[in-house]
This record gives structure tokens, C-alpha cells and sequence, in this order.
């Protein structure tokens, strides 16, 4: 878990002091209440609010949530396996996976505006494939943030919402593919493996590995699927 410069140059001498306790005791701190950190590190708890304030938090309680899925999103990253890696080759060689590909290539060609969603351990998935778009000429923006302003599509526009699927954030994209629908977009889905009804809210959706690879619990299809497939195609085709 990493904090920003930006937030931690502007600490006081008490409130450095939480910075550094926190930094040295992740997964400590998940045990504590705000009292017990405040003893610990000899400030007052005014201290600890004011420096979660800083970093972006609402309160203590914010703080422990992110340091909490920070470790279960590292643990799912890192608990992966590689069940059948013969047939996870022999499934993106298959026409229909080329096909998809070859269809999300022409929504990406024809748009005039293209985004990639990517939220948790997808979040660096989407903001280096989107350099890679931008590498090969076609502009695009890595969004990583649920916040991010959705702007409605013009009458004879087109943009395309490419979006990572992650099981551990499944309602909050949910809620992204209506608020993105809403607004006019076509949606491309990258997912792992077949992710149900979530087929039926997209205009497209790529399986990366057709459940054949399984990283920990996170669908992270992004990795296989742009490295593999779009990426295969070299993005300059499009």
C-alpha cells in the first residue's frame, strides 16, 4: 500500500510519526481502534484523524478498509495457477476468440472516444494497455477511479468503454456498464471466463482464457487478452 508525496510532504512532525508506524505495521493496524494506534504512537487521536484526513480518507475506519483489501487483492494477485497451459494456447488460437478480437478491433477503430476501466489489482492492467493504444496512435485514457466523470455521447458519436472484468468489484461494475449504457457507449467486456448475465449488458465481451487460467479469485482476463490477443493483432492493424 502506497501513499502519494503529495499528501505525505505536507505532514506534521506528529502526524509523520502515524506515517511511519503505519507504513512499518500494515497488517497490525488492522487490529486496532484509533485509541490503540493514537497509545502506540504516543499522539492523540485528533493526531490520527487529522492524518487520515490528509491521505484521503473520511476516518480511521476508511483506512483499515483499503489496508484490508489491499492485502486480499495481493494475496488473490499472487495466489495464481496455471491449470492447462496447452489448452489456454490452443483457446486464444480458436476462431471464436479471434473473431471477438478482431470485432473489438473495428468498435476501437471506428470510435472516436476510447477509455479503459480497470479497478483494483486491474487498475495497472488498464493504464498500460491504454498507453499502448496511445503508443500505436490512437488516443486512450486509463480510468481507475468509479468517480470519473461519464460524459453522454453525442447523436452520431461513438465511444468505446473497454472495461476489466474483476470478481471482487462485480457490483460496482455492474454499475459502471449501466451508468456507461446510460450515457451511449459500447461496452467491451475482458473477463476471464464466461461471467453469466453480465454477457447480456455488454455489446461484447472477450473471454482471455475460457476459465483455463485462474488468478486467485480476481479475473484479471486483461493481462492475457490485450497482451495475447489485441496486443497480438499489434494494436497498428486496428
Amino acid at each position: 500500500m502506497r501513499f502519494a508525496y503529495s499528501q505525505v510532504e505536507n505532514l506534521n512532525e506528529a502526524e509523520m510519526c502515524v506515517y511511519n508506524y503505519i507504513v512499518k505495521n500494515l497488517k497490525h493496524i488492522l487490529n486496532l481502534s484509533v485509541r490503540e494506534l493514537a497509545d502506540e504512537v504516543h499522539v492523540s487521536t485528533a493526531t490520527v484523524m487529522r492524518f487520515c484526513k490528509k491521505m484521503g480518507y473520511s476516518g480511521f475506519s476508511e483506512l483499515k478498509y483499503k489496508i484490508k483489501e489491499f492485502y486480499e487483492q495481493q494475496d488473490q494477485a499472487d495466489n495464481y495457477e496455471i491449470n492447462d497451459i496447452d489448452g489456454f494456447v490452443e483457446h486464444i488460437k480458436s476462431n471464436d476468440y479471434l473473431d471477438r478480437l478482431k470485432k473489438a478491433a473495428d468498435l476501437i477503430k471506428g470510435a472516436d472516444t476510447f477509455q479503459i476501466l480497470g479497478l483494483g489489482v486491474c487498475r495497472d492492467i488498464a493504464k498500460y494497455t491504454a498507453q499502448r493504444f496511445c503508443r500505436a496512435g490512437f488516443y486512450c485514457y486509463g480510468i481507475d477511479d468509479v468517480n470519473y466523470p461519464i460524459l453522454e455521447v453525442p447523436e452520431g458519436a461513438h465511444s468505446v468503454i473497454l472495461i476489466i472484468y474483476n470478481h471482487f468489484y462485480q457490483k460496482v461494475i455492474f454499475d459502471q456498464i449501466n451508468k456507461y449504457k446510460s450515457k451511449n457507449y459500447t461496452i467491451i467486456m475482458i473477463s476471464l471466463a464466461n461471467i453469466g448475465k453480465f454477457n447480456q449488458l455488454c455489446d461484447l465481451t472477450i473471454y482471455a482464457s475460457n476459465g483455463i487460467m485462474k488468478v486467485g479469485q480476481v479475473e484479471s482476463a486483461g493481462a492475457f487478452c490485450i497482451t495475447c490477443g489485441i496486443d497480438g493483432m499489434r494494436c497498428d492493424n486496428l
